[in-house]
């Protein structure tokens, strides 16, 4: 029995690693019930080719597939795939005996090779190294007088190129320059110009809600974000208030997007008067994804919270799909409005006294100072 919460917490991660390193089902996903997942020995004998492995970039989130060509590769090792920019080491996330051929579309590239302990080593001396880069790339920028920002260096698995990045307000003249950072440096280096959200990745930090930035630690691609999910989410429309380090819109708008959308499509409206089990109320507050509605009550003024059961709200789940694409929920949806009993006004007859319209006011010229020549008949 574990003694800690932390233990535990670790020997759920050794079990998990061990299900997935060996291909066994893990959770309630479908992805084993077309077909068994493929066992190493079935792998070996259909020959080179037969599987593939995920892979992921230093620089990236993304799950990238590429041929095993039959190597033996374990899940964390490290491999050498070819790119547009080269050969690059990339880390094994998903074992070879994971992921079938057939189960991908299109032609995958092939793994060249499998790094040694000695080539491991040789790349975390590098990524040290990669800080020192940084501080000479920036003091050759300022002696240069160029308006750029040094963000990031990156070394190669074998050194033979550094990737420098930067963001500058506009695209700068850099004619020349990496041929004289490559004689500074001692290697072939590439620069590349990079925009605020890359920028927030590669430097890394906190976001608003005191953990690592999202687009830094897990996140594979940036989503569409847009300030009609801030609305949609009833968060303040002020863009500093909902934008992330990067000055742009916060990437984690998206995440509970859907789910607002649903439940918007399902609760009633603030505002909106409904039949409650306490009688005919108003909605004066709602909490979306807890589904909790506070009424007040029209004839006692009493302030009741109700759960979206009893008021008859139905799973989002049911939704039809022509709520969810933006259509008005339907009759059954919400809770049954109450109609406005108020009588509507009524004109005052011809010849009996009402209220007199009121009369605009003319407001009076500030300034000139000078009199009138015309007088008012």
């Amino acid at each position: 029995m574990p003694r800690s919460l932390d233990e535990a917490r670790a020997m759920a991660r050794e079990r998990f690693k061990t299900r997935l390193s060996n291909g066994e089902k893990v959770g309630e996903c479908a992805c084993h019930d077309d077909q068994a997942a493929p066992s190493a020995g079935a792998i070996a004998a259909a020959g080179p080719g037969a599987a593939v492995v995920g892979v992921r970039f230093r620089d990236s989130g993304q799950t990238f597939y590429f041929d095993a060509r039959g190597l033996v590769i374990d899940l964390g090792d490290w491999v050498v795939v070819g790119t547009a920019r080269g050969q690059e080491a990339v880390r094994v996330v998903i074992a070879p005996h994971q992921v079938a051929l057939s189960q991908l579309d299109g032609e995958l590239g092939p793994v060249e090779r499998v790094l040694d302990a000695a080539e491991v080593e040789r790349m975390a001396e590098l990524r040290q190294e990669s800080a020192g880069a940084v501080r000479r790339f920036g003091a050759e920028l300022r002696q240069r007088r160029l308006p750029m920002k040094p963000i990031s260096a990156d070394y190669s698995f074998d050194g033979s190129v550094l990737t420098l990045s930067y963001s500058a307000p506009a695209r700068p003249e850099i004619r020349g320059l990496a041929q004289d950072l490559s004689r500074v440096f001692g290697t072939t280096v590439d620069l590349q110009m990079v925009g605020p959200r890359d920028e927030a990745r590669l430097l890394g930090g906190l976001g608003r809600c005191g953990r690592t930035l999202c687009c830094s630690s897990w996140l594979p691609v940036y989503p569409e974000i847009s300030m009609g999910m801030a609305k949609t989410q009833d968060l303040a429309l002020n863009p500093t208030k909902v934008s992330g380090v990067c000055g742009r819109l916060l990437c984690c708008l998206s995440y509970e997007n859907e789910q607002y959308k649903q439940m918007k499509a399902v609760l009633p409206r603030l505002g909106q008067r409904i039949e409650t089990p306490a009688g005919t109320a108003m909605v004066v507050s709602l909490q979306v994804v807890r589904e909790i509605v506070t009424v007040r009550v029209l004839d006692s003024g009493q302030e009741i919270t109700f759960s979206g059961a009893d008021l008859g709200v139905d799973s989002p789940a049911y939704i039809p799909a022509s709520i969810l694409a933006g259509g008005a929920p339907t009759q059954t949806a919400s809770p049954r409005p109450v109609p406005d009993t108020r009588p509507a006004p009524v004109a005052a007859p011809a010849g009996e006294p009402g209220l007199a319209p009121r009369r605009k006011r003319r407001k009076r010229r500030r300034g000139g100072g000078g009199e009138r020549t015309g007088g008012e008949g």
